[in-house]
C-alpha cells in the first residue's frame, strides 16, 4: 500500500496514455535536470508494429507470439522445478537416508541460491539476456542432476544444492525483467502478469510430478534426474526466442524530450 502512494508510474506509459506534460517532467525531474526545460514528450519506441488495440492483442499478435509462448514455457519449467525442490527436497534427502534435521537445513541452501541474482543482473546488461538466462537453465538442469548423484557425498551434496539454488533461482528471478524488455509498451504489463500466472501451473505441475515419481517409489537419482529435464526445456525454449528474435530484445527506449 506503501508504495501506491509513493512510487512514479512508468514514464513510458504515462506518454503513452497523454498523461499531463508536468505529470511526465515532475516524475523525470527525479532523473535528470534536463526535464525541466521540455515542453513535450515523445514515445520512441522501436518495436515491431501491431494493429492489437489491447495488451492481450499485443501479446498474442504474430509479431509477439512465439516470444510469448516461449517464456511462458521457460517461466513454467522454472517453476515446475522451485516448488518440486522447496516441498520435496527434505522429504528425498530424508528417504536417501540423511537424518531429519540434516535434510531441511541442507535444503534450506536452495532458496539462499537467489543471492547470485545480482551477478545475473550484471551479466544481463552487459550481454544478450536471453542467452545469458538460457545458459543459467542450462546450467541449473546439470547441477539438478549432479545433486540426485550425490547422495551418499554430504559435502558434494551441500555443494550441488547451493549451486542449484544459484543457477535456478536467478535465472527464474530474471526472467520478468526479460518479459518486460520484450514487450512494447501498450503490452508489458500484460505480458509480464500472463507469464507470471501461466508459471503458476508450473509450480502445481512440479509438486504433483515429485509425489508421482515417490508413489512409484523411484530412486533419488532418478527423481533429480526428471527434474533436470525442466531446466533443460527452459534453456531452449529462450534460445528460440532469441533464434526468432536475433535482433530484438525490447528495443524500447524511452520518451525523447521535445522543447
Amino acid at each position: 500500500m506503501l508504495l501506491v502512494a509513493v512510487l512514479p508510474e512508468s514514464v513510458r506509459y504515462l506518454v503513452h496514455h497523454n498523461r499531463p506534460v508536468e505529470q511526465v517532467r515532475r516524475v523525470l525531474l527525479r532523473i535528470s535536470a534536463a526535464a525541466a526545460e521540455a515542453t513535450a514528450f515523445v514515445l520512441t519506441e522501436k518495436a515491431p508494429e501491431t494493429q492489437a488495440h489491447s495488451g492481450v492483442g499485443v501479446v498474442l499478435s504474430r509479431p509477439y507470439l512465439v516470444g510469448t509462448l516461449m517464456l511462458w514455457l521457460a517461466y513454467f519449467m522454472g517453476l515446475m522445478i522451485f516448488y518440486a525442490l522447496i516441498n520435496w527436497m527434505p522429504v528425498l534427502f530424508k528417504d536417501g537416508g540423511l537424518p531429519p534435521q540434516q535434510a531441511t537445513l541442507i535444503a534450506a541452501l536452495f532458496p539462499l541460491g537467489g543471492v547470485g541474482a545480482v551477478a545475473f543482473g550484471w551479466l544481463m546488461d552487459r550481454f544478450n539476456a536471453d542467452r545469458i538466462i538460457a545458459i543459467g537453465f542450462g546450467l541449473t538442469a546439470l547441477a539438478i542432476y549432479a545433486i540426485g548423484q550425490a547422495a551418499g557425498n554430504l559435502g558434494a551434496l551441500v555443494l550441488a544444492v547451493f549451486i542449484a539454488g544459484i543457477l535456478m533461482n536467478t535465472a527464474q528471478s530474471s526472467l520478468p525483467s526479460l518479459a518486460a524488455a520484450y514487450y512494447p509498451t501498450k503490452g508489458r504489463s500484460t505480458g509480464v502478469s500472463w507469464m507470471l500466472g501461466i508459471g503458476r501451473f508450473g509450480g502445481i505441475a512440479g509438486s504433483f510430478m515429485v509425489a508421482e515419481m515417490s508413489r512409484r517409489q523411484m530412486g533419488m537419482g532418478e527423481i533429480f534426474l526428471a527434474l533436470a529435464v525442466p531446466g533443460a526445456v527452459a534453456c531452449l525454449a529462450l534460445l528460440t526466442k532469441l533464434a526468432i528474435n536475433p535482433n530484438r530484445a525490447a528495443a524500447v527506449r524511452g520518451a525523447a524530450l521535445s522543447h
